[in-house]
């Protein structure tokens, strides 16, 4: 699922309003509600992404202004673990009153994609078995101690909002809601910061988005989950509802809920799509798993591009840069960098313009290496050089060089293979 930037923007907030609602759950049993739910979710984590040969996840999203829709989405993705393959389903309203929907399928060997706006079918098939993780567990991210550290501190006296109820089966439903009143005044000062950059417009006169400038609040919070006997959340819902005034001091009650849910654990069923006399454009991936380059020989020779200026408001070529790779195979590199200007404009050279350099590509980095160069003038030179199979290219990076527009040039670090 693609947003583009102000609605991708909405979608973060409304993940912000499921974490504020949640956090007003709280007491169950010797352990806090919040610590209940928090364990509920990296539960539910680890065993989708380690556990369950299958399942289903099914993300909705509503933004509603005065009673009327003006941003929706809706995503159902199907998970087979066991066979590595999964799909998913799109389907939403954007800003502008526009109804989208994409789907895609993935397994081992292929990849499917299609939408709505474009009825083609885009098949991309792998040469070898993917090694990628079908569903992985966002907990074990660098960053999801210190984003866990946040919500705590966050959520302070919110914990005693609750009402538990405790299912005769095991299962638990936690609701909990929150009124102006009571949420903390530092949260909504600022929550009314941050939906006034919202809710400012875009610049779409054609969007239904409402422009708040003043009086901007939370008005109220609710929120609920539901968790299995075994621990695992199957569902949490969260509902927020906004008020702000817009330039004409007219009222917006602005109101987000979202909804979560797992569900069909172990009996999902992922379905290829089937093509026949379907519109399909195939591509056939080339296998880039290995640590080292195939046939390394390959980038033995000489790379170019331009050297481009602004000149009287136009972009002007005044010369060229050459990369001449003359030994290459997967432990060393070595070649020449040089740089040739236009009659006119050899003002431009510097001590970088002519140098000879060496590397030795790094372990388990397939096609990086960093390299040490000598200039014509005898001075040393570090810098950095990749080589990609995907396009045949060449990154190539000298040290505080190539930065935008160094010395009025424009820096392009892409070389492209000379096959004139």
């Amino acid at each position: 699922m693609k947003f583009k930037k102000k609605t991708a923007t909405l979608v973060s907030f409304t993940v912000g309003t499921l974490l504020l609602a949640t956090t007003a759950l709280a007491d169950i049993a010797s352990k806090s509600g919040y610590e209940e739910l928090k364990d509920s979710i990296k539960l539910t984590a680890e065993q989708t992404s380690e556990k369950y040969d299958s399942f289903t996840m099914d993300f909705s999203m509503a933004l509603k202004d005065n009673g009327k829709t003006i941003v929706s989405n809706n995503e159902v993705g199907k998970f087979d673990r066991k066979n590595s393959a999964s799909e998913s389903l799109s389907t939403g309203l954007s800003l502008n009153g526009d109804k989208r929907s994409s789907q895609s399928y993935s397994d081992k060997t292929t990849v499917i994609h299609t939408s709505a706006g474009d009825p083609t079918f885009y098949v991309t098939e792998y040469t070898k078995e993917r090694k990628e993780e079908i569903f992985s567990n966002p907990f074990k991210e660098e960053e999801a101690e210190d984003l866990e550290k946040i919500a705590d501190a966050l959520v302070g006296s919110l914990k005693d909002h609750v009402v538990v109820a405790e299912n005769s089966d095991g299962s638990k439903a936690l609701t909990g809601s929150l009124t102006e009143v009571q949420i903390p005044s530092l949260i909504n000062a600022v929550a009314s910061f941050q939906l006034k950059q919202e809710f400012n417009g875009n610049g779409n006169q054609e969007s239904s988005m409402p422009h708040l400038t003043k009086d901007v609040f939370v008005k109220e919070v609710t929120g609920s989950a539901k968790v299995n006997p075994d621990g695992v959340m199957e569902s949490i819902l969260g509902t927020a509802i906004l008020s702000g005034k817009d330039e004409q001091g007219t009222v917006h009650e602005i109101s987000i809920e979202a909804l979560f849910k797992v569900k069909d654990i172990n009996s999902t069923e992922v379905s290829k799509p089937n093509l026949e006399g379907k519109k399909v454009i195939k591509n056939v991936a080339k296998d880039y798993s290995d640590s080292e380059i195939s046939n390394p020989e390959k980038f033995i020779g000489k790379f170019k591009n331009d050297i481009v200026i602004e000149k009287d408001g136009k972009f002007v070529k005044v010369g060229e840069r050459t990369l001449d790779i003359t030994k290459m195979d997967n432990i060393n590199v070595a070649g020449r960098y040089s740089e040739t200007f236009k009659q006119g404009f050899e003002n431009y050279a510097s001590d970088f313009s002519e140098l000879a350099f060496t590397a030795q590509i790094k372990k388990d980095q397939r096609g990086n290496a960093d390299f040490e160069g000598t200039t014509k003038s005898g001075e040393k030179v570090r810098g950095n050089i990749y080589f990609s199979e995907y396009d045949g290219k060449v990154n190539f990076n000298i040290d505080n060089m190539n930065s935008p527009y160094a010395g009025g040039l424009m820096i392009d670090s892409s070389f492209s293979p000379d096959l004139d």
